[in-house]
């Protein structure tokens, strides 16, 4: 007898967990509300586990043609001086509308997809008889919020921007910390990817970021006096780039309650300065599979709990301290002298 499995949101959660499932012993329905969206964006930083993970999917080699890997990189400061070079685990920079392509390619014929607003999970669930619904709808998660009260996205006065930078691909990712700002390059299929995080010059009480040409003579002005090669990449910035506000998971108890679960960032959406927002939905989605071929529907829910919630709910705070310390103004000197003394190693030639 197969179970069915109703997942809310067709992001990169939401698809491994519905290409990871059996479908001889689980029926899915994937609900997106916007399919279109679902490949937008630039590179995402991919580690081991999350690629052992698609390795299972069968698509993690699809994934490692289409990617660029490194396993260094380099910190600056706001000038461009060198904070430190180190070496760190090995990470996929992979374009996201390749994994997402990967993963539509991976679902099981037997999949149900619907394309729909979800206002009401509950009543979706005795609409399709769903035995778990399993929320993947992103950090406005309306799962999360339907199942625990409360529980609505932590906006910040921060904005956050992406983009393609065509040209000579870097060696490896590099980041520029100094005061209220951050901004990043890493390497991708095509030349580099780019982002960066100011906070806005009027905090805005809803969820809404500001128009693109707004945003972008934000960061131009901001890291107007840092390296001149930020706003040599600024200035190549297109139509293309992204723009979003950075919305925070709260803090949650538990991402599992009766017949619900929550993966990705709907569970622990989270700052982005630890590159791990897909590495951690794509783990999510691998264990919730894990768990409920194991244990069923009505077992999993407590099971994927004690695997995964603290150390997830640890990198949703850890990721606000790292945004905190790369930023920060009062302590950036005392900041930059522990991070030069730690050991420097060079990049490799060639």
């Amino acid at each position: 007898m197969t179970e069915h499995v109703l997942v809310v949101g067709g992001g990169i959660a939401g698809l491994t967990l519905a290409a990871a499932l059996d479908p001889c012993r689980f029926r899915v329905t994937l609900v997106e509300e916007r399919p279109e969206r679902a490949g937008a964006g630039t590179v995402l930083a991919l580690w081991r586990g999350a690629m052992a993970d698609l390795d299972r999917l069968g698509v993690g080699q699809r994934i490692r043609t289409a990617s660029v890997t490194s396993d260094h990189g380099t910190l600056r400061d706001a000038r461009g001086g060198v904070l430190v070079r180190h070496r760190m685990p090995q990470l996929c920079f992979a374009p996201r509308p390749e994994i997402v392509g990967a993963l539509e390619a991976a679902l099981p014929t037997t999949a149900t997809r619907l394309t729909r607003e979800v206002t009401d999970p509950d009543a979706l669930a005795s609409e399709v008889g769903a035995d778990l619904v399993v929320g993947a709808d992103g950090v406005r998660s309306v799962c999360r919020q339907t199942a625990f009260a409360g529980t609505a996205p932590v906006v910040t006065d921060w904005i956050a921007l992406r983009g393609h930078l065509p040209g000579p691909r870097p060696q490896g990712p590099t980041e520029w910390w100094g005061p209220g700002g951050v901004f990043g390059v890493t390497p991708g299929p095509h030349g580099a990817a780019w982002f960066c995080a100011v906070r806005a010059d009027q905090p805005d009480p809803g969820l809404q970021a500001p128009p693109l040409d707004e945003a972008l003579a934000l960061v131009t002005r901001r890291f107007g006096d840092w390296d001149p090669l930020l706003q040599r990449v600024l200035a190549g910035a297109g139509p293309d780039a992204d723009v979003q506000r950075i919305l925070l998971a709260p803090p949650l108890r538990r991402s599992a309650v009766g017949g619900l679960v929550l993966i990705g960032d709907a569970a622990h959406g989270m700052a982005p300065n630890l590159g791990r927002g897909a590495n951690e939905a794509i783990r999510d989605a691998d264990v919730l599979a894990r768990m409920l071929h194991h244990h069923g529907a009505k077992g999993a829910s407590p099971a994927f709990h004690r695997r995964r919630h603290a150390t997830t709910q640890v990198l949703r705070a850890a990721s606000s301290v790292a945004l905190r310390t790369a930023t920060t103004r009062r302590l950036a000197r005392v900041r930059d002298h522990v991070v030069r003394a730690l050991p420097q190693q060079r990049p490799p030639t060639g």
